[in-house]
């Protein structure tokens, strides 16, 4: 890993920092079309920084916690803006936003407990998220009045992104429980000989 930290893939993960507050404005201003350019441009940016991070050889660990940083605050803010305009529902992006933050706080709480834990995304975690993505670039397309996009895809979608949420937490958490969950050994104590 690279020592840089404005290396050209750092710089292509901050831009997506950047469309941030650009999506809400857009969207609090129901201008959906430039808001589903950006979320376009965003997806785009993903793809393209962790590319030129490894073409390049710019791998940093600047870069692998930006990534992720800047993806999930780009989704909180958008489905949280979203669901302000009444796009999505309220408890869809209270859902979304609770299992972020209780994998969030349970990765801090046992690295804080115990160390250090790389904490990697389980096949459920990372088929919620597409759900999860996939659901806001489709409601944003209907909010962007899309020929092809139907109330009823997007509220498919919202339930396929519940369900999945919902499982990929409650998988984490037996996780969690299997690794952190069973008690420390106690240690060897002599017993007095008789």
């Amino acid at each position: 890993m690279t020592s840089r930290v404005l290396t050209t893939a750092n710089q292509i993960t901050l831009l997506r920092l950047i469309f941030v507050p650009i999506f809400a404005i857009l969207v609090m201003e129901r201008s959906y079309r430039g808001a589903l350019a950006i979320l376009i441009a965003a997806a785009i940016s993903d793809v393209v920084d962790g590319a030129v991070a490894r073409f390049f050889h710019q791998e940093s660990r600047l870069g692998v916690a930006l990534d992720p940083i800047a993806d999930k605050l780009l989704m909180t803010t958008a489905y949280l803006v979203m669901a302000f305009r009444d796009v999505v529902p309220w408890w869809l992006t209270i859902l979304v936003i609770s299992r972020d933050v209780a994998i969030i706080t349970t990765a801090v709480v046992i690295s804080l407990v115990a160390g250090y834990r790389p904490f990697r995304p389980s096949i459920l975690g990372k088929i919620s998220t597409v759900m999860q993505v996939t659901t806001m670039f489709v409601a944003v397309s209907y909010a962007a009045r899309l020929p092809w996009i139907t109330a009823m895809v997007v509220e498919v979608l919202v339930y396929l992104a519940a369900a999945f949420t919902v499982a990929s937490a409650v998988h984490y958490a037996i996780i969690v429980r299997g690794l952190y969950g069973q008690p420390a050994p106690e240690p060897d104590v002599a017993k007095p000989s008789n």
